[in-house]
């Protein structure tokens, strides 16, 4: 799942990064070894802080910005905590170091008030019985969360990452989509939704001045990446399905355009949906479901959103480990469950994806890959991949020879992506402290076995 809506201010973002107090702030590490040092559990927010992130086109290109043209990313490190201030500047449309006002904006009528820079919320989602398995499941099996949350951050990457060197991520000019040097962004990991469920899902915050291909700042420009959405979630999901089973051993099942994990009790999805709930009762009394009018269901959506409080990760996963237990799903009753369904192996036999998805690929080849075409063939496409376990590495490999090679009648193979792929971060690199800090969490190598 994917989302893009515009915003004007970071509040909700950093409602749980800033202290309330100067006690609070003075007991705060202020440096990742700082922070490792301490137990994160007893004092880690269950929505917690940012961190910076860079899209950049592979391999980094120097940045070319025209004479006077400030340099915003300029001691910017990917993967570093989010500073408050400078993300408020940025989606202010301020420079960091001067306060001045960078952002080139339209000249609002006379009278009117001008109007915010802004940015862009891309939210991604993990699925409930993901969300369910590595919040619950991580009380008596300890690092699931932090290798499920590893791996949703990879997805992340290389889905915004491609949607980068495609020039979706881009800037408006004359009419016409022109690509970006460089994105300034932020990325924040929650983990409960508003009704107080276990649900894992990243706010990715897009500063909407970006360094343009001239040298000059410019405004992004979101109507490629909503007319993409639906692609890029799904490239997302591809790398999600083959990074759970290549690293935790977990096998997924289709569930209309998304997966869940094979395992997870029915019973407990439903316990832990009482946002979905809700959407539902709001729109009984329209007649119409929430696949019938989608529209109708936004409103529901927002109709019934609440506020939305911070506490610890501990706190939080105490409460949802009782709501298991006393609907009968203790953590290790939950383990047991998804270990038992996971070794029964059924046969796997030629299903046709990677033909249907060349073929999907072949046909929209002669389209503008930037399109609405070109959108829904990638859309349709990473789909009909997504339960394949393939990877995005292998499906953009398979992308890249379709569009090559149009004409062909023989389906491709994609090439098999390596079995141990590396962690990166959003936007960053092996070097950064927060794919440090990941990487060096011991990932559980699968769910128990039957009967522990």
């Amino acid at each position: 799942m994917i989302s893009c809506t515009r915003i004007h201010d970071v509040a909700y973002y950093l409602a749980s990064t800033e202290p309330a107090d100067q006690e609070a702030a003075d007991r705060t590490p202020t440096t990742m070894l700082a922070a490792a040092d301490r137990d994160r559990q007893d004092t880690d927010p269950c929505d917690g802080p940012g961190h910076w992130m860079v899209l950049q086109p592979e391999p980094a290109a120097p940045l070319l910005l025209r004479p006077g043209v400030p340099n915003l990313l300029d001691g910017l490190r990917p993967g570093a905590p989010v500073a408050p201030e400078v993300l408020r500047d940025l989606v202010a449309g301020r420079d960091p170091a001067t306060g001045r006002i960078v952002a080139r904006r339209r000249r609002p009528a006379a009278g009117a008030p001008v109007p915010p820079s802004g940015g862009y919320d891309v939210q991604f989602s993990l699925p409930k019985s993901a969300s369910v398995l590595a919040l619950v499941g991580d009380v008596a099996r300890p690092g699931l969360l932090a290798a499920i949350r590893a791996i949703h951050m990879q997805a992340i990457s290389r889905a915004l990452q491609w949607a980068f060197d495609l020039g979706l991520i881009a800037s408006r000019s004359r009419g016409c989509h022109v690509p970006v040097q460089r994105v300034i962004g932020a990325r924040f990991a929650h983990a409960a939704s508003r009704a107080g469920d276990p649900q894992l899902h990243s706010h990715v915050v897009l500063s909407k001045t970006a360094v343009g291909g001239d040298g000059r700042l410019r405004q992004l420009d979101n109507y490629l990446m909503l007319t993409h959405a639906g692609a890029i979630a799904a490239l997302a999901r591809c790398e999600e399905v083959f990074l759970l089973r290549e690293r935790l051993g977990l096998r997924t099942r289709p569930v209309c355009r998304s997966y869940e994990i094979i395992g997870v009790p029915e019973p407990l999805l439903q316990v832990f949906s009482k946002r979905r709930r809700a959407i539902t009762a709001r729109m009984s009394g329209t007649g119409r479901t929430t696949a019938q009018d989608r529209r109708a269901a936004q409103f529901a959506a927002y109709g019934t959103r609440a506020g939305k409080t911070h506490g610890t990760l501990r706190g939080a996963q105490a409460a949802w480990e009782a709501e298991a237990t006393d609907c009968g799903w203790s953590p290790r009753a939950l383990l047991q469950s998804v270990a038992q369904a996971q070794s029964v192996r059924r046969p796997s036999g030629e299903t046709g994806a990677i033909a249907s998805a060349s073929e999907l690929l072949r046909h929209c080849a002669d389209h503008p890959p930037q399109g609405r075409a070109g959108a829904d063939g990638f859309m349709a496409a990473f789909e009909c991949l997504q339960h394949e376990a393939l990877g995005s590495e292998a499906v953009l490999n398979l992308v890249a020879e379709c569009r090559r090679a149009p004409s062909m009648t023989r389906p491709l193979m994609p090439a098999q992506a390596s079995a141990t792929p590396k962690v990166i971060a959003v936007g960053g690199d092996a070097g950064d402290p927060e794919v440090e800090r990941l990487s060096g969490v011991a990932l559980p190598s699968a769910v128990p076995e039957p009967g522990l």
